[in-house]
């Protein structure tokens, strides 16, 4: 399926600046121009109007977009841009994938379309409607490998050509089974399929599946649980960096219009990201009065709390630690009337003795990012996550039903999002438990020795304190009471009992145990090989006691040491381990989720999920909403490093590598990824970045480039809740959440990259046209950079800017021409602005000069790697000299080069502080 964006190709008729033009002058401002003027009529009809009288840009014809339907249409507050998205119809039916968004102005200009619309379709169909929506079903699942569906039933049932129908949940969905009929693009022709979304009942999936109509044949699926790629996961983990000092804390930053509920929350509060920023301190209402006007406990738009536990309109936090997708008993902390929700921590435990608190984090910071979303456009109208919308628009009920310490896994977490406005997605957190500094726990046995040993989800801890002087007592398989001696001592004793679940479950065993007195519990594991993970159903009061296990030979020795006579020692988390850490306290973690909902809600509207293709940049969004959200100037800095989630990883502070392949950093020697990174081996070392999360942190750093440029331009706020005009990285988070509506479905880096510079265009008229378009340039997003299809190896990427945004030096060959130079010489680049602005009037890190090569002049390494690229090269003045102006304003700053550049050529770019660039190229000879 090809993909097409219409903005590039208008820009295009914007005329080149002559050479040594003032970027100032009236006439050769930089400002991309919509695609249409003014339209009567309302957003719909001018959408629909100007597809079908536009075709050919798409690739299709008139006749393709005969039937359009409306999937969604919302108007965007702060601009006033309505984002209409349309879907594809062939004889009634919807064609799967094929859409397009069209975004109008307030004054129906049409600005930007993106589509992934099908052409010919009247060419080929084949299929008919032998299965019904149970034989769907049933097709479905026997393709993605599920179990047989155990009496499907029936729930409804709708009339017309999609025959509409929702199944219930047959034993393999944890939600009941919607269904519709439509048409399948396949290579040949369109194919009659239903298409079924299935919430795997036994696995961390949200399938979208596709399957023929008349042969039951899976033709499509598409995951909508985003992950992390647990081979990608594990080379990240362990790595330390040395610190810098910690911030002191939340500096009390947040909304300007709190909801006085009351509330107060012991937590990480925003900025700080985790324990590896600074202390916990208590927030108290932080709740924003435009995006949660109730307050976060609210459902039903009266004032007054419904819920005094960590539940409300955004989100509902809860432990599910036997991943049954359900909250474990009583595992929603609760603050009581005051709502004050102050929970013990100590970060020397493992996490299991503080889930309480890290509960809280995790309510706490999906709210946080609800409301800073909300105030910059994710709200009820473009499909937002309210349980309540009142009535703002939009569908209600799709509250975040976040699952704290998720038994699914560990050293992740992942997010559901349904595509369906009103769909309820969900939060998986998980704990990462350090297994690279070996066991978690440890039993000593008095006189014997000291036996590793593994963790429980169901149960506390072991503490580092432990339980020294406890003697163990042997119980069999310890299912029942009458397993364990008809003595038992009368003191502190811990029970060993014999591993396997045929018996009976360890969560049983360790209730026994307990209901008898016992102190701890540990596992003798009945098999070689590694001692488990304790797991158990959490449907009634939790232990109160650790249990652990321990090797099945370990598990031989201690049995046969009480065998010789009362034997005591101590259970206890193991002094060389620094402790199980939660995901829930690592704000990196939540946001970078929560993000995943909001790229997938945003692209293309509420109806339809359609990130699809290598080249989508989902996991470079995620990434970005939460460094962004999370900037703080006391921490980070544009030339800096950046790392992901590096709490959860076990290093020191976010100038760590983090969970990327690089760190983020505008320093392309720190992170070296340009546009042609994403192709097969067009990594470092030969290698190639996974897809989706090494392609989509390419996605991620030139945004982060982005940020630091317009922070350049417009200063940094440290506060993100205040609006888009108050700070160069507020303004980043506008207009990139703008171009997730404007983008459409199947977005490439290029689509993205327009949908940004029309979001600008939109909003300020394109007054960061031409910085926008040097950041993207700089990463090799540049004008002339071809995206293809969002396949990752069909792009070419390209350095150069806008033609409205550059021009040539006084005195220099006219681009593309070469000027010839001795290397080392000093060379005098001249430019004269309208007026002398002084002299500080340069962009970050500008000039610089890169490596060409001497044919093409394209910025490419010689030594044949596709990264690293020839790093931009700051340049230098000879001697103690600096650029200088005349009254006249005209400009000369004098290049010196190097004498090591004989034989090579390399492009000089002088970028101004509104993005305007002056580019010459240079061969240098002996």
């Amino acid at each position: 399926m090809l993909l097409s964006t219409t903005l590039a190709a208008s820009l295009t008729t914007i005329a080149a600046n002559p050479a040594s033009a003032a970027p100032e002058d009236a006439d050769t401002r930089s400002n991309p121009v919509f695609l249409t003027g003014p339209n009567e009529g309302t957003p719909e009809d001018i959408a629909i109007r100007y597809l079908r009288g536009n075709p050919a840009p798409h690739g299709v014809t008139a006749a393709d977009l005969s039937d359009l339907s409306i999937l969604s249409s919302f108007t965007s507050r702060h601009n006033g841009v309505t984002h209409v998205n349309l879907a594809q119809r062939h004889q009634n039916l919807e064609v799967f994938g094929a859409t397009a968004t069209v975004n109008i102005a307030k004054d129906g200009s049409v600005i930007l379309v993106g589509d992934t619309l099908v052409a010919d379709l009247a060419k080929s169909t084949s299929g008919a409607a032998s299965l019904n929506a149970i034989d769907a079903v049933e097709a479905a699942a026997d393709g993605l490998d599920l179990a047989t569906p155990k009496s499907p039933k029936v729930l409804s049932r709708t009339g017309g050509a999609a025959q509409k129908t929702v199944v219930s949940e047959s034993g393999i969905s944890d939600e009941p089974i919607p269904a519709k009929l439509g048409w399948q693009p396949t290579e040949d022709v369109l194919r009659l399929a239903w298409q079924l979304v299935i919430d795997d009942a036994t696995d961390a999936h949200l399938w979208n599946a596709t399957v023929d109509a008349e042969t039951g044949e899976l033709l499509d699926t598409d995951d909508w649980t985003v992950h992390h790629d647990e081979d990608e996961l594990h080379s990240t983990l362990g790595g330390h960096v040395s610190g810098r000092q910690l911030a002191s804390g939340s500096s009390g930053l947040g909304t300007p219009d709190p909801v006085q509920d009351g509330s107060s929350y012991h937590v990480y509060g925003y900025p700080t990201e985790s324990p590896n920023d600074g202390p916990r301190s208590v927030v108290t209402n932080p709740a924003d009065a435009l995006a949660s006007p109730y307050g976060w406990h609210d459902t039903n738009g009266v004032p007054g709390p419904e819920f005094t536990t960590t539940q409300g309109n955004n989100a509902h936090a809860y432990q599910d630690q036997d991943n049954n997708n359900q909250p474990d008993f009583g595992s929603s902390p609760d603050g009581g009337p005051g709502l004050t929700f102050n929970f013990p921590l100590d970060l020397d435990e493992h996490a299991q003795n503080y889930r309480d608190a890290a509960t809280a984090n995790l309510f706490y910071w999906n709210n946080i990012i609800h409301d800073v979303a909300y105030r910059y456009g994710f709200d009820e109208a473009s499909g937002n996550f309210q349980m309540n919308n009142y009535g703002r628009g939009g569908v209600g009920g799709d509250y975040v039903r976040a699952e704290a310490a998720d038994g699914g896994g560990s050293n992740n977490a992942n997010f559901s999002t349904p595509a369906a406005d009103g769909g309820t997605p969900r939060m998986q957190m998980y704990l990462w438990p350090g297994n690279q500094f070996g066991a978690q726990n440890q039993i000593v046995v008095d006189g014997v020795g000291s036996f590793d040993a593994t963790w429980s989800r169901f149960s506390p801890a072991p503490t580092v304190a432990g339980l020294p002087g406890h003697q163990f007592v042997y119980a069999g398989n310890g299912c029942a009471t009458s397993a364990y001696p008809a003595t038992l001592p009368g003191g502190n004793w811990i029970a060993v009992v014999d591993g396997g679940t045929t018996a009976c479950t360890y969560l049983l065993r360790t209730q026994v145990a307990q209901s008898l007195g016992a102190k701890a519990v540990v596992v003798a594991h009945n098999a070689t090989g590694a001692a488990p993970v304790l797991t158990g159903a959490m449907t009634t009061a939790p232990v109160a006691i650790p249990a652990v296990a321990v090797s099945q030979a370990d598990g031989n020795t201690i049995k046969a040491a009480i065998a010789d006579g009362p034997t005591a020692g101590s259970v206890r988390k193991h002094p060389s381990h620094p402790g199980i850490r939660d995901g829930d306290l690592d704000a990196g973690i939540v946001i970078h989720e929560y993000g995943h909902g909001i790229s997938l809600r945003l692209t293309g509207g509420p109806g339809i999920n359609c990130l699809t293709g290598n080249e989508q940049m989902g996991e470079g969004w995620s990434d970005y909403f939460a460094i962004t959200t999370l900037l703080d100037p006391k921490l980070d800095t544009a030339e800096g490093t950046r790392g992901l989630v590096p709490y959860v990883l076990f290093q020191e502070d976010r100038s760590g590598n983090g969970l990327r392949p690089r760190p983020y950093s505008r320093n392309m020697d720190l992170q070296p990824f340009t546009y042609d990174s994403i192709k097969t081996g067009g990594w470092l070392n030969g290698t190639s970045l996974a897809a989706p999360h090494g392609i989509g942190h390419g996605w991620a750093a030139v945004l982060w480039d982005m940020t630091w440029d317009l922070i350049d331009k417009h200063g940094l706020n440290p506060n993100v809740y205040d609006a888009w005009n108050t700070g160069g990285n507020n303004l980043a988070m506008q207009l990139v959440m703008d171009g997730l509506k404007m983008q459409g479905c199947g977005p490439g880096f290029v689509t993205g990259r327009n949908a940004i510079i029309a979001a600008d265009a939109a909003l300020t008229g394109g007054e960061n046209s031409c910085t926008l378009w040097s950041s993207f340039a700089r990463r090799g997003l540049g004008y002339s950079a071809v995206q293809g299809t969002t396949n990752r190896d069909d792009n070419t990427e390209a350095f150069d800017t806008h033609p409205s945004c550059r021009a040539d030096f006084i005195g220099r060959s006219a681009q593309p021409g070469l000027n010839t130079l001795p290397a080392g010489d000093a060379a005098p680049m001249k430019f004269k602005l309208a007026t002398n602005r002084g002299l500080d009037i340069l962009a970050s890190n500008s000039p610089y000069s890169r490596l060409v090569d001497c044919d093409t002049l394209r910025t490419v390494n010689p030594d044949g790697p596709t990264t690293p690229r020839p790093s931009p090269v700051k340049a230098v003045n000879p001697g103690n000299s600096t650029m200088s102006v005349s009254a006249n304003g005209q400009y000369n700053y004098v290049w010196k080069t190097d004498p090591a550049w004989a034989g090579t050529c390399r492009e000089f770019v002088l970028t101004l502080d509104n993005g305007f660039q002056y580019r010459s190229y240079f061969k240098f000879i002996a």
